[in-house]
């Protein structure tokens, strides 16, 4: 434990003798990322879209686009590579940076950078090659040691996760691919300074060092990878509570002054989430530099150090501070206003497949009586066509998880569907149809977000049936439709124009160029560049599924529409936390809890 403290102490004393560098470097580097770099390369993908008649891109339309346009297919090859090339550069001028200021060597900017690029461009093909492999490989911990906006939207879909969890048969290969990630993490945690120190390596030889210098201190190098973590997050945490009691004292007993001290706290907040956001960097960085030998302890040094700091250093210290309240001076505005409450966003509350935290059986009617005594404002839920061409209420294609039936719902007839008993949570209820459905949602005054799921055995009049059908019910009732099949978007536009229209995405790779009303997007890569793209076209967005309450006051602080959930009563609560009149304290604890120095989400 004595060591651990030993070892904190020096990791904080190094980054605090240089701290307003680092910081003035890290804030530098993002700023160019978010303001030129990650617009430009998105401007990009959606150029290539365009201009190959491609209105979007997502799981169902991925392999034909790659396959009927091989330009495409080049393109975006080249445009992952790109993205890796600059994440390497990224990466190299870091720790070249941070190499430069602890051993207090002479460079400009511009040689590092021009050195960085010149790393790049000297990386022998296997090298690279690897170096491509390793960074997919660590994917699920490479941003806890390599952070990069550039890889925000390299990560796993939450809802794939969960659904790789939800099934045991696969937890084993989960758990050994996770395990051996995070093993090569580790083992390998040197190689990235070695391809930028010792070009004259092969690679063979390279990856063979980069394991001799881990050997035997895998543990050591996780706890004190952890350690690191645990304890910035602990300093973040413990400012934000500081503030927060502070604020609440302003509010309870110097309520004329709270609000220009609310707008002052959050401000410091601010500044205290890019120290932090620069120390997590800097801190792994430079530990994986001592690591494999190319730092200079400094411990020796200190004092020697601190005698010569030069007016260049003191300049750049200002400099630092100059950037941080420039930076902080230009979201004053918006703190005010979000203080005021005048940026309150009240999403649609939308419960997912009509249950609440478990009260029933999803897509069902009795789930959806009780969920609608909540007023959400939507009860999503999913329909299929059955093998007579009628619809059913039901999500999974095969009847054996609910229903204990290995049958497809295609396979069987709408009265031999409505038959079957499923069973989830404790309750049990019988499988019901759409009309069914639809009815019982209308006596309990509940609209409906219907998901409408394509299957290969459709029949080719099923949407000219639906629309035939239920277009007017649906139009009186005010419900509305969202589905994962392009076609089925086109279709009801085309023919149902009033209908109201979401095209389901998985996964937010470029902005599509649809009719669609409106886009239900996934969670995890749904930031606020998309939102703005859609609100700008007229478009709503609506996220989904969104179960865990830190990612719901991320979504509120955007201008998503609606906000799709299983837990629906959680998402009432922490609506009304930010809707329902809190006090600065409260609206300074939510704002500051998603700063990218304490949550480590992006605000991008």
């Amino acid at each position: 434990m004595r060591r651990l403290f030993r070892f904190l102490k020096a990791n904080f004393q190094a980054f605090g003798r240089h701290w307003s560098v680092y910081v003035l470097l890290v804030v530098s580097i993002n700023l160019v990322l978010t303001s030129l770099i990650v617009p430009g390369l998105t401007w990009g993908v959606n150029r290539l879209l365009v201009v190959n008649g491609i209105g979007y891109l997502t799981y169902t339309n991925f392999v034909s686009v790659l396959t009927k346009h091989p330009l495409v297919l080049i393109s975006l090859v080249l445009l992952v590579l790109l993205i890796c090339g600059l994440v390497y550069i990224q990466m190299a001028f870091l720790f070249r940076q941070i190499k430069r200021i602890q051993e207090q060597t002479p460079a400009s900017q511009w040689q590092l950078l021009k050195q960085s690029g010149h790393d790049l461009l000297t990386l022998k093909p296997l090298t690279m090659l690897i170096m491509i492999g390793y960074f997919l490989l660590i994917l699920p911990f490479g941003q806890i040691i390599f952070k990069s906006v550039l890889l925000n939207k390299v990560t796993i879909p939450a809802f794939i996760i969960q659904d790789m969890w939800t099934t045991p048969k696969i937890w084993g290969p989960i758990i050994l691919v996770y395990t051996l990630a995070l093993i090569l993490s580790i083992r390998l945690i040197t190689f990235l300074p070695e391809t930028i120190f010792n070009k004259k390596l092969s690679t063979t030889r390279l990856l063979q060092k980069c394991w001799q210098t881990t050997r035997g201190r895998f543990w050591r190098l996780l706890i004190k990878v952890g350690v690191l973590a645990i304890a910035i997050t602990l300093v973040g945490v413990l400012s934000q509570l500081l503030f927060f009691n502070l604020q609440r004292y302003y509010d309870q007993n110097l309520p004329h002054y709270a609000l220009l001290l609310a707008i002052l706290n959050l401000f410091i907040l601010e500044i205290i989430s890019q120290i932090l956001l620069a120390m997590s960097i800097v801190m792994i960085l430079q530990l994986i530099l001592k690591q494999a030998g190319y730092l200079v302890p400094s411990e020796t040094r200190v004092k020697v150090i601190l005698k010569q700091r030069s007016l260049r250093i003191r300049m750049r210290q200002g400099a630092a501070m100059l950037l941080l309240i420039l930076v902080a001076a230009g979201v004053a505005l918006y703190d005010y206003a979000y203080l005021e409450g005048a940026m309150d966003n009240r999403p649609a509350l939308i419960s997912h497949r009509g249950v609440d935290d478990g009260n029933g059986v999803q897509n069902t009617i009795p789930a959806l009586q009780k969920t609608a005594r909540e007023k959400p404002d939507y009860v999503e839920m999913d329909i299929q066509e059955t093998k007579d061409h009628q619809f059913v209420v039901m999500h999974d294609n095969n009847l054996e998880e609910l229903a204990g039936v290995n049958r497809t719902v295609h396979e069987l007839t709408l009265a031999e569907l409505t038959a079957l008993t499923v069973r989830e949570n404790g309750y049990s209820a019988k499988i019901p149809s759409f009309d069914q459905y639809l009815t019982a949602a209308e006596k309990a005054h509940q609209r409906l977000l219907v998901e409408i799921k394509v299957s290969p055995q459709d029949s080719p009049q099923m949407m000219t049936n639906f629309i035939k059908r239920y277009q007017q019910r649906l139009l009186k009732n005010g419900d509305r439709i969202h589905s994962l099949s392009y076609p089925v978007v086109a279709a009801l536009k085309k023919q149902a124009p009033r209908l109201f229209v979401s095209f389901i995405l998985p996964y937010n790779i470029s902005f599509p160029e649809t009719p669609a009303n409106a886009y239900t997007m996934e969670a995890t890569t749904l930031n606020t560049a998309f939102i703005d793209q859609a609100h700008a076209k007229k478009q709503a967005v609506y996220a989904w599924t969104v179960n865990d309450s830190d990612v719901m006051q991320r979504l509120l602080l955007t201008e998503v529409d609606g906000i799709i959930t299983d837990n629906l009563s959680d998402l009432k609560a922490v609506v009304a936390e930010n809707n329902d009149h809190p006090s600065y304290a409260t609206r300074l604890l939510i704002y500051s809890s998603q700063l990218a120095g304490f949550s480590g989400e992006s605000e991008n």
